[in-house]
Order: structure tokens, then sequence, then C-alpha cells
């Protein structure tokens, strides 16, 4: 008995099988897939839970096989934003909102971070931030204060998300009810630091990757000019870059703009309690254009 029980489940389960392969689709929680998919699952109160993986690089492979293209994964952080991420190839993609221009010319992508500074120890000194990363996981921005220093006092600072320095072309601009700003031909970036131009501008080399420059537990580097506050009050920053390779075809602009409802304040425990300081608001938006 038991053995024409087995024998009739392996019956029903051939069948079923030979059916998937006779129509070339499968339906989950349907007896009737869509005849456009090759696979249909169906509910009313579940979703589909992709593998959630914590990405160290854009260029992460996940095992010791290569990634296939097109590869999904659910990235939890903390090295890239968090979020769905494909695998396009060559590196890790995330899914942000993306358009074409009328003459389908380039690709254009835009993303956005808006919250309060949270507690960080990244590059060894401890304090408190808010980031963003391009969608294309080659750069991050944040605005960030070492512990114990005034929410107006935050600088803006860069990394390179590669795993070798990089240089870039760059130009930023902070407004108020007056204009400055900073431009460099060459600024190298540290592989994996967090680092700025100091206030520099200059026709020549600058090198980010030791000194002031550099964020480590003992400094603060900023890109373009200290401080995102002016007389008390929020500045708006508006930042350009890209790589000095000539065949890199990416370019960025980035828009940042941070206050706080008692800028005076210093980020510490008190004021940040459970790592996360209520009374500022920070916002960034990166539009990343790439051409042909």
């Amino acid at each position: 008995m038991k053995y024409f029980f087995m024998k009739n489940k392996l019956t029903i389960v051939g069948l079923l099988f030979g059916s998937a392969l006779l129509h070339g689709q499968v339906g989950i929680n349907t007896p009737t897939p869509d005849p456009s998919a090759i696979l249909d699952i169906t509910s009313t109160d579940k979703g589909i839970l992709c593998p959630r993986i914590s990405l160290t690089s854009p260029t992460m492979q996940l095992g010791s096989n290569p990634n296939a293209t097109g590869l999904l994964i659910y990235n939890t952080g903390p090295t890239l934003d968090s979020g769905y991420y494909f695998w396009n190839g060559t590196e890790w993609r995330a899914f942000n909102t993306s358009t074409s221009n009328n003459n389908g010319n380039a690709d254009v992508e835009s993303i956005a971070v808006m919250g309060p500074l949270t507690a960080t120890t990244d590059n060894g000194r401890a304090g408190y931030a808010i980031s963003i990363t391009t969608p294309d996981g080659k750069f991050s921005v944040r605005c960030f204060i070492p512990t114990g220093t005034a929410f107006a006092d935050v600088n803006l600072q860069i990394r390179n998300n590669s795993a070798s320095t990089v240089d870039i072309i760059s130009n930023g601009h902070y407004l108020w009810a007056g204009a400055g700003g900073y431009m460099q031909n060459q600024l190298r970036l540290p592989a994996g630091a967090w680092a700025g131009d100091n206030a520099t501008s200059s026709q020549s080399l600058i090198d980010a990757t030791t000194g002031a420059r550099i964020q480590t537990a003992s400094t603060n580097p900023y890109w373009a000019d200290p401080g995102v506050y002016a007389g008390g009050m929020p500045e708006q920053r508006i930042y350009a870059w890209t790589t000095n390779d000539g065949n890199d075809k990416s370019f960025y602009k980035m828009y940042f703009m941070m206050g706080a409802s008692t800028p005076s304040s210093i980020g510490n425990a008190t004021t940040c309690p459970s790592g996360t300081c209520s009374t500022t608001k920070a916002f960034f938006t990166i539009e990343q254009i790439t051409a042909p």
C-alpha cells in the first residue's frame, strides 16, 4: 500500500513537470500562468524575498564562480546604499529612477537621500553623518561632524569606492547671501576612504591620499568650503565631477542642503540619543549622466 501511494505521488509530480516542459511555463499558486510569463507567482498577501547580501564593493564577486549577468540581490549595506542591485556583467548597479533624453544619446539616473545625521565610526573617527552613493556605486558623498562638534560645522566629504586611487575633475559651489566655490583639474582620491580638497582650487594635482585631506581618527577633511552654515543659516551646495579618464563616460551632479533647529548644538549622546540626531535633516540628490 505504501509503495502504491508513493508511486502515485511520483506519477502526479511527473505529469506536472511534463506539463511545465510542454508549455514552457511554471505557475505557483495558480493553475493558469500568464501566457507571456515563464514563471507566474500569484499571491494576495506575500511577496518574493531576494537573497540579502552586504556588498563590500561595486565589483564584489559572490562566490568562486563569476557573477552571472542579470543576477539580482538585495544589498543590506553599509558600504553601498541598501536596496535592490543587479549585476550588469562588470559591476553591481542599483535600481533607481532612470530616464533617457529624447535623442537617446545619454542615460540619466538620479538618486536621493533625506534624513537625520546618525552615529558612525567610518575611517576610524566617531561622529554623525548621512551619506549617498552614485547609481553606479563608484562614489559616495557624506556630510559629517566628529563627536563634540556643532551641527552647523558639518563638512561634506567624498569617497572613491574603488580598490585604487582615482583622479577627478571637480567643481563645488556654495550659495548663501553670496556665493563661492573651489575647482580642481586633478583631485586625487584615496581608495575606500573619505576625503576632500580642504577648500583648495588648483590647476595642478591636489593629492587627497595623505595628510589632512584624508579622513583618519584625528582629521576632518572637507570638500569645498568647511561647514555648511553661513551666519547661522543653511547654505546650498552644488557639485559636479567626473574622472580624468578619457574613456570614462559618466558625469555626476549633486545638490545638497542641511538644516538643524538647533544648529549650535553639539553632536553627542545627549543631542543624538540612540545615535540619531533628530533635530537635523539633510538632503542629497545625485544625477549621473552616462554618454554612449
